[in-house]
């Protein structure tokens, strides 16, 4: 794989399958897909997750917050530990390993410690590629994820910054996952790639997290949840 500095990327989108052929051990790839809560990689990434994992490449998705204020009526440990069981119920559809970080929702912040978790995650990994939220969003937990990859996407290489885990050779390829926002620059795709092969196993994966697309999540209300059995089954499905 042609490997490029990460000061030369441009935002990448992220719809992607290829045809599912596996790929012999010294072409493996690993990919680290991080996300602000529990949700947010899947859904943004949970596809070409999936078809990765099936190519043979190792994928893993992060959950920077532990998602424990995302929903209208839980919150705290119980929410947190509730939504780290979805996202690993979706991984294991998916076929990658799942990781959900300790910081509580809504209180991420780009601090020196933050990015130092960050870069030694990506170390640990060997990344090849790293995925992540552009900076222009609605929520200040997006935008810091961004923030903090941003700033660990040079320190990775840099042996004397946090010198307990070992640098990496060579850069990652870092990406930015595909979006709707327009100020101050809309989203522009580099690359297309159709998911059709692969979109039967994220949505399954992504029905998993039924904290959030079943009931709706922080804005989510008793209202989405019917009564009856009949009428949740059919929601569901």
């Amino acid at each position: 794989m042609k490997r490029f500095s990460f000061s030369y990327l441009l935002p990448l989108v992220f719809f992607i399958s290829i045809a599912v052929i596996p790929v012999a051990a010294q072409d493996k790839l690993r990919i680290i897909c991080f996300g602000a809560h529990p949700d947010d990689a899947e859904l943004k990434a949970g596809g070409v997750a999936a078809m990765w994992a099936a190519k043979g490449h190792e994928v893993k998705l992060v959950s920077v917050t532990n998602g424990d204020i995302g929903h209208w009526n839980e919150a705290g440990g119980p929410l947190a530990r509730r939504r780290k069981a979805e996202v690993e119920k979706a991984a294991k559809i998916f076929g990658s390993t799942v990781e959900v970080l300790d910081i509580h929702d809504g209180e991420l912040l780009p601090t020196l410690e933050n990015r130092r978790l960050i870069t030694r995650l990506i170390r640990e990994w060997k990344a090849d590629i790293v995925m992540s939220h552009r900076p222009n969003d609605y929520h200040p937990d997006h935008r810091y994820t961004w923030m903090l990859i941003q700033d660990a996407a040079f320190m990775v290489a840099v042996p004397n910054f946090s010198p307990d885990i070992p640098p990496l050779k060579s850069y990652p390829v870092f990406l930015f996952y595909s979006d709707r926002f327009t100020k101050p620059i809309p989203f522009q795709a580099d690359i297309v790639v159709s998911i059709d092969s692969v979109m039967d196993k994220k949505l399954a994966g992504l029905m998993e997290l039924e904290s959030q697309f079943y009931e709706g999540g922080a804005l989510g209300s008793a209202d989405l949840v019917p009564k009856e059995s009949a009428g949740q089954q059919a929601r569901r499905d």
